[in-house]
């Protein structure tokens, strides 16, 4: 039955009621309003016992589940809009059971662990991967903050400050260690979800290829050296050699010193991928970029300019000065070997806002087009394989210095037209920069996080 003829089969019974007080109480007011005024008060108390008895008898009716066709006519145009509202809530309820157990499903078989978090950093949920990589039991742990179950209780504001690119640490667990990279994804209202991927295997395959390269480099070194030592001393031999004999064994040494620069190349990546850093100390600014600039200067053609710019107080960075000097050495050859005479390299320092402080070196080479710049610093990645290797480059300078920003908490900015110049900046954060006092040692400070 629709709505509206509901509507009006209710209007009928109302209209019923009213007009049978009224048939009573217009004969009897003839006679005595107050009679009449009596009459109305029973009728309108009469009709309101009639409405309260049939809620009543559809109350009773509607929680006894009885089917429709045993209930009374006016029950049932009560009834029958109410259960099929009913049936409807009933299907989407049962919908909403199917999807959430499906969810929980997905949630629970997901390779990547997931700890869902409230706003206060305690544990809300977890899914059975995050159980296995954190051993973690839902029934003992939900409800407590993370924080105790990580191996470091730092490890949370490292893991918020990592962002996406994640932090990767080592997980004990029953006698094995784990390296697990963790990543904190923010959720509305402070809740958050910490994604616990394990990274031990490709860890390990990581470390044979390093180990690999690393013994490979170490092997090629000697005979490097000995066949590089023998063309030397046959090139600089008093006795004249045919010119095509003399021309062959330059190209041959020229091969050797290439090969010997990219030995030394692999195992200064191998050490910085290997190895804890040193101790930090406080490295004058200013002695290190004249270090750079002679070094850029002894392997300048003429007429290229190679200038210092130093900032306008003396500054110290915190940090290892072998591993500054090649990141910034590094970046000083490129700018050489890319910058055609007559041109200028400044190698500088700078202040910059937040405390931070930035080594740069600038040029007014070729440039670099902008679809180069996001792989600048892949290994073995060169914009121009051609004249790369006419220049004498290995295509790891800029991996070396990108490792070298890493392990000093810096960042590798670059900036670059193409036919105007480039700028390579390290910019390190502030508590790894600050002005050189005279009454402050250079061996004061080990570590900013300390």
């Amino acid at each position: 039955m629709k709505t509206a003829q509901r509507l009006r089969r209710h209007g009928r019974f109302a209209w019923r009621r009213l007009l049978g007080v009224g048939a009573l109480v217009v004969p009897v007011s003839f006679f005595s309003w107050q009679a009449g005024l009596g009459v109305l008060v029973l009728g309108l108390g009469w009709a309101w016992w009639r409405l309260e008895r049939e809620f009543a008898e559809v109350l009773e009716q509607a929680f006894s589940g009885r089917p429709l066709e045993e209930v009374s006519a006016r029950s049932r145009l009560i009834l029958e809009p109410l259960r099929a509202q009913e049936r409807v809530w009933r299907r989407r309820v049962e919908a909403a059971r199917r999807d959430r157990e499906r969810l929980i499903a997905a949630w629970d078989r997901l390779p990547v662990g997931v700890v869902w978090l409230r706003d206060d950093g305690t544990i809300r949920r977890l899914n059975r991967r995050a159980e296995e990589l954190l051993q973690l039991q839902p029934r003992l742990h939900a409800g407590q903050p993370l924080a105790l179950f990580l191996p470091e209780p730092r490890w949370v504001e490292r893991i918020r400050a990592a962002g996406e690119a994640g932090f990767t640490g080592e997980v004990p667990r029953r006698g094995e260690a784990l390296y697990c990279r963790l990543q904190w994804v923010p959720l509305e209202e402070g809740e958050a979800l910490l994604l616990v991927e394990d990274r031990t295997e490709a860890m390990r395959l990581e470390r044979m290829r390093r180990d690999f390269v690393a013994n490979v480099s170490h092997e090629l070194r000697t005979p490097l050296t000995i066949v590089r030592g023998y063309l030397e001393m046959a090139l600089d031999a008093q006795m004249p050699l045919p010119p095509s004999v003399s021309g062959y064994l330059e190209q041959v040494h020229a091969q050797a010193v290439r090969m010997q620069r990219l030995v030394e190349d692999l195992l200064t990546l191998a050490q910085l991928e290997g190895t804890q850093p040193a101790p930090a100390r406080w490295v004058e600014v200013a002695e290190l970029l004249e270090t750079v600039a002679t070094q850029a200067r002894s392997v300048a053609p003429d007429g290229l300019t190679v200038e210092v710019s130093l900032p306008p107080e003396p500054c110290a960075i915190l940090g290892v000065r072998t591993e500054l000097e090649s990141a910034l050495g590094n970046l000083a050859l490129n700018a050489v070997r890319y910058t055609p005479a007559p041109g200028r390299v400044v190698i500088g320092a700078r202040s910059v806002k937040n405390a931070e402080g930035e080594l740069f070196v600038r040029d007014t080479g070729i440039g670099i087009a902008p679809e180069h710049l996001p792989r600048l610093t892949e290994r073995f990645y060169r914009v121009d394989r051609a004249r790369s290797r006419d220049r004498g480059g290995t295509g790891l300078g800029l991996a070396i210095v990108n490792h070298v920003a890493q392990r000093h908490g810096a960042r590798l900015l670059i900036e670059s037209t193409l036919g105007q110049g480039s700028e390579f900046r390290l910019r390190f954060p502030a508590t790894r920069w600050r002005r050189s006092e005279a009454n402050r040692s250079e061996d004061d400070g080990i570590d900013p996080e300390e």
